[in-house]
């Protein structure tokens, strides 16, 4: 039981979830000094530092969620390479009926469940981290849009949406790139674990 509980997997999903909600943390602070509210921010201290780690954690997993709504990976579009795979994956499970998106599905369990060298999970935490990010700073090229029209097209405010809409484009590119990354390497984990019984 222990070893499900804390298994690499999951440690890496939780370290991804505490450091989108730690810089969607950073944000709202940074956001509240931008407006004046520095009195809305309480000193951070070794004795609420447990409170933080929570906050920044719960953040994270709403970035996620978000992320999960707005972000949809195209799960049925396959090259011909992959296509081949996953007609061999069809036949390595024995089954006929499921299209190869679901076929996919059963390769991605296997592939995680057989990662001995970590890449599929390394490659599925960096996905999620960058895709978390992305959302944290889209939302906040949203609210520095809304500065940037009430303060009269500041300097300031102009930077802040600008930075935000760059840093949102780049990492929404890395979560791409890393999807990209992990879909290969997925179909290759299989392909080598399972390539003896073909």
């Amino acid at each position: 039981m222990e070893n499900k509980i804390f298994s690499k997997f999951n440690i890496y999903d939780q370290i991804g979830y505490l450091l989108v909600g730690s810089i969607a943390l950073l944000v709202v602070i940074f956001n509240l000094f931008l407006l004046g509210k520095q009195s809305f921010i309480p000193d951070f201290t070794t004795q609420n530092f447990l409170a933080w780690f929570i906050i920044a954690y719960f953040l994270g997993h709403i970035m996620q969620a978000i992320a999960n709504i707005f972000i949809k990976e195209n799960k049925t579009d396959f090259s011909d390479s992959e296509k081949e795979i996953l007609e061999k994956a069809k036949r390595h499970f024995e089954t006929d009926k499921q299209s190869l998106s679901e076929i996919y599905l059963l390769c991605y369990m296997f592939s995680f469940a057989k990662d001995i060298t970590g890449q599929v999970q390394s490659f599925n935490a960096y996905y999620s981290l960058y895709r978390g990010w992305f959302i944290v700073f889209g939302l906040n090229s949203l609210f520095a849009l809304s500065q940037f029209f009430s303060n009269w097209f500041s300097l300031l405010h102009t930077s802040v949406f600008v930075f935000s809409v760059l840093l949102a484009w780049l990492f929404y590119k890395r979560s791409k790139r890393f999807y990209s990354y992990l879909r290969g390497k997925i179909l290759q984990t299989f392909m080598i674990i399972s390539k003896n019984k073909f």
